[in-house]
This record gives C-alpha cells, structure tokens and sequence, in this order.
C-alpha cells in the first residue's frame, strides 16, 4: 500500500475514533440529565390516579429497573439505530425526528448560505482596507453579532418587521395558512417548490424563511468573518507575500495563488463548527418563530418531561456535530499538506 494511503487510513481512524468517544460521552451526559428533569409517568396518567396505575406505568416503562441497565439498554438502541419511542404520541422518535429534520436542516442551510455570501467577502474587504468604511462597519455589526441573544433579535425582528412593519407574514410555521406543502422530494420546501415549478409557494417559504434565518445566522457569522479577516491580514503581512510583492507580481496574483488559497483550511473548519453550532442551537429561534423543527420539538418533549425525543434529538444534533468536523478535517488533510506530514 502507497505511503500516502497509510497515512490517509491511519489519520481516518484517528478521526473515527474520537468520533465514537464524543457521541459516547454525549450519550451518557445526556441519559443522566433527563433522568435528573423528574418522572414523566404522572404526566401521563395524571396526579389523581391511584398507585396501582403509577406502578404498573413505571414498570411498563421500566423506569423500575436500575439506571446501569436502563443506561445499557439505551446504548444498544442507539447502536441498532433504534431511538426509542414517544411516551406521549406513542410513535417512534426516528419517525417523529423525520417530520421535523427537513425543517430544521432548511433553516441551517439558509442560514450558512447567508454566513458564506456575506461573512466572508465582508470578511476578505476588511482585510485587504483594514481600518476603511467596510472594515469598520462589520466590526461594529459583528461585535452586535456576539453580545446580542438570538431570541432577543428575534423578538426585535418579529416585533418591527411583523408588528410594526408588516413585511413580513405570522411567525407560525413555514407556509401561508392557506397554502398545502409542496410534494415531498427533499423537504424543503424551498426546494420543492422550485423543482415542482410552484412559484406562489416558494415566495411564501421564503418569506417564512428569512426572519428565522437572518436571526438565527447573526448570531454565528461573527465568528466566520473574524477567522477570514485575521487569517487573511495575517497572510497578507508575512514574508512570502512581502517577497512577492518585492518581484513586482500583481495584487490579484498574489490574493488568489497565495493569500486566499491559505485562508480556505480555516475558514472550512469554522464553517463546518458554524454548521455543527446551528445545528444544536436552534431551539431558541424555532421557539421564537414557531419554527416546526428539530429544536421546538425538544423543547416541547421538556415540558413534557418525555425522555426519548430529547435523547433522540440531542444524539443526532451531537452526530451532524461530529459529522461536520470529520468532513472539516478531512477537507484539511487533503488540502493542507502540513497536516499530513503528522
């Protein structure tokens, strides 16, 4: 076998390894938190009802059974793919996490579509005028960015763009009321609407879609925009590029062959923990626009007191995490060859 596929072998291994060890600790973290939020058995059969039902629910349940156990058991569904079932809708959590992924990946995607068109040639302008009118700027929007909660914007955008302003719809959901989803191809609804060629419905998803993705991308671009512009500075004033300059190569030369081709490894790593980020905080903007995703439907299993769904979704939140990173470093090992000198 060629050395350079050892190494590749070698550096995936590593890379799944640390993989199974994240999802392992997130597992077990999360299996002791929700043990910790109550007994969710007299929200299903109420406070008035006898012991004998609150015993026969509990076994039923087998919340009798000693936590190593209940711990065991739990690992071994989540090892054969199974996430268990809702207590309250009585209907399989990997079912009721597929009504609602489509939702919320279209959210995350229309957000890092936004970070990408706009954090980072915001972010590549500062650096090539630090201290101009765009640099200064961002900065400030950036500095907003970080301080401010994302609920809190997302009240101040449906308050003056609903409330006061009304250009934007109701936020309830991801359609008009009286408007029918799109036929199922992808799930998004943007995304099928266009492919199925029904304009009405796609203006109406997007319009749906932009305050919760504006707000909920706001809040990350910060991050993406000050990684392009320090990186990107930080090139722009080392040696090479002072050489560069010195044998008289042209601006655009030098930002395209050197400065932005040494920008894309962390800038990919930022976007891809951007993309795990969004994809684990959502809860507070979905509640915000009653967005019908992944995170309301955690929220709501909370108040319920129902384990499973909250397991289910945090486990799969923690996945695209870890997902997002391995593609991170995998994009770097093959561009970087700094790091496959390791």
């Amino acid at each position: 076998m060629p050395n350079w596929m050892t190494e590749s072998l070698k550096y995936l291994i590593r890379c799944l390894a640390a993989m199974a060890l994240v999802l392992l600790g997130v597992a077990s973290i999360t299996f002791v938190v929700t043990r910790l939020l109550g007994n969710p058995v007299y929200l299903l059969v109420g406070q008035r009802a006898d012991q004998e039902i609150i015993d026969n629910m509990i076994h039923r349940m087998g919340l009798d059974r000693p936590l190593t156990e209940q711990y065991v058991r739990y690992l071994g569904t989540i090892m054969t793919g199974d996430l268990g079932t809702s207590r309250v809708t009585q209907r399989a959590v990997w079912f009721e996490i597929q009504l609602r992924l489509p939702a919320t990946l279209e959210l995350v995607l229309a957000a890092m579509l936004l970070i990408i068109l706009v954090a980072i040639p915001l972010g590549v302008i500062a650096a090539a005028r630090p201290g101009g009118v765009v640099d200064r700027g961002s900065q400030i929007v950036a500095q907003l960015g970080v301080s401010v909660p994302s609920f809190w914007v997302g009240l101040i955008f449906v308050y003056l763009f609903f409330f006061r302003l009304p250009w934007f719809p109701a936020p309830l959901g991801r359609l008009g009321p009286t408007l029918s989803p799109p036929p199922t191809l992808s799930g998004l609804f943007t995304v099928d609407s266009l492919l199925t060629g029904n304009w009405a419905l796609f203006w109406s998803a997007l319009h749906h879609l932009a305050l919760p993705a504006i707000t909920l991308a706001l809040a990350s671009a910060p991050s993406t925009y000050q990684i392009t512009r320090t990186t990107l500075l930080q090139i722009l004033r080392s040696e090479y590029v002072r050489t560069a300059r010195a044998y008289g190569l042209p601006s655009r030369a030098i930002y395209l062959r050197y400065a932005l081709k040494n920008v894309v490894v962390p800038v990919v790593t930022m976007l891809a923990m951007t993309f795990g980020y969004l994809m684990s905080s959502t809860v507070l903007v979905e509640t915000v626009f009653t967005w019908p995703g992944l995170g309301l439907f955690a929220v709501t299993s909370m108040q319920q007191l129902d384990y499973e769904p909250i397991l289910g979704v945090v486990f799969l939140s923690a996945l695209f995490y870890v997902l997002a990173y391995l593609a991170a470093d995998l994009i770097a090992f093959a561009i970087d060859p700094r790091i496959r000198g390791h």
